[in-house]
This record gives C-alpha cells, sequence and structure tokens, in this order.
C-alpha cells in the first residue's frame, strides 16, 4: 500500500473516524511484523502452549478428586490468554480489512 492509496482512502471517512480507521491500519501492521519476527513467534506460541498446558491441569485435576481452585485457576489463564489472542485477531482483521479496501483505490 502506497501512502498515496493510504491517503485517499482515510480521506474517505470522516474527520472523527479518520484518526481510529489510521490507527486500526498501523496497528495491524505492526502486530503483524512482530509475529513475523522470531521474537513474536515466541510469544504466540507461548501463549499456545499456556493454554495447552493449563487444559492438562484441568483434565488432570477433573480425572482425580481435584482441587477446585487449581481448575478456576486454570480456567481462568485460559481466559485470559484466549481473549488476549482473541484482541490479537481483530486488531490483524480490521486493519487487514482496511489495508485491502486502501490497496484497491487507484
Amino acid at each position: 500500500m502506497t501512502h498515496d492509496q493510504l491517503e485517499a482512502y482515510i480521506n474517505n471517512f470522516n474527520e472523527n473516524q479518520r484518526e481510529n480507521v489510521y490507527k486500526q491500519i498501523i496497528d495491524a501492521e505492526l502486530l503483524r511484523k512482530a509475529f513475523e519476527t522470531s521474537d513474536g513467534k515466541n510469544i504466540l506460541n507461548s501463549a499456545v502452549d499456556l493454554i495447552s498446558a493449563n487444559v492438562m491441569k484441568i483434565v488432570v485435576e477433573c480425572s482425580s478428586v481435584g482441587d477446585s481452585d487449581k481448575i478456576f485457576s486454570a480456567a481462568r489463564e485460559i481466559n485470559t490468554t484466549y481473549k488476549l489472542m482473541t484482541d490479537w485477531a481483530k486488531i490483524l482483521i480490521r486493519g487487514g480489512d482496511h489495508r485491502e479496501k486502501a490497496e484497491k483505490i487507484n
């Protein structure tokens, strides 16, 4: 996407929306670039590993006379990580949608 395409696309929005649209595009681009690095991939993999480990904790605790506090703690960690990953996905999708539309200009 060129600067001219971005500018033309953002100018299609009213003044109050422009900053938000620009931010969505920039945030998605930064996140996409971060996930392309080895550190970014490690962060993403760690989030997936955390969810997997906590699922296993829940299975182990539920298969025996488990400690409900451990189950709830693991479930909270899964939920928090899931919400973070969902937020990342939303950022990438929103920014990606805007980017695709901007690239179609001209």
